[in-house]
């Protein structure tokens, strides 16, 4: 039998990034419900781009269906506006999946592939280390 090992060092993952300005791409999103199921985290797939030390890095956030009002903030970072019909906004683009189990959700739209740009911060992890947050998203509209 094969024994997959680790040491504390590996587990503990990649040290966060400095703060600062930091140009990303959207590859997708891998939504879940949220820990009381009321809400649906949309869970971005962002990569840090064009940048020699940290290429590829992956950003969390989870982009809470709820959270509406960082819709226009997120989406605007990778120059997409929101959809206006009838005087309400729609998320651009659209998730086709089972409505009931939002790890079925397969996302297309305009936002796949953009770069944009966010601020990074270092922040409190809540285990007792540092962890990378989003400050703010760069809007290119």
């Amino acid at each position: 039998m094969l024994r997959l090992t680790a040491s504390k060092e590996e587990v503990k993952g990649l040290p966060p990034m400095p703060e600062g300005l930091y140009t990303v791409r959207c590859d997708g999103f891998k939504p879940k419900y949220s820990k009381d199921k009321q809400s649906v985290n949309l869970n971005p797939v962002l990569k840090i781009t064009n940048n020699a030390e940290y290429n590829d890095r992956v950003i969390f956030e989870n982009l809470n269906t709820k959270a509406k009002w960082v819709w226009k903030d997120f989406c605007g970072c990778f120059g997409v506006p929101l959809v206006e019909r009838n005087g309400d906004y729609e998320f651009p683009g659209e998730f086709a999946g089972a409505d009931d189990n939002p790890e079925s959700w397969q996302y297309s739209g305009p936002i796949l592939g953009q770069l944009g740009q966010v601020m990074l911060i270092q922040a409190d992890d809540t285990k007792g280390g540092i962890k990378n947050a989003v400050k703010s998203w760069v809007s290119r509209l």
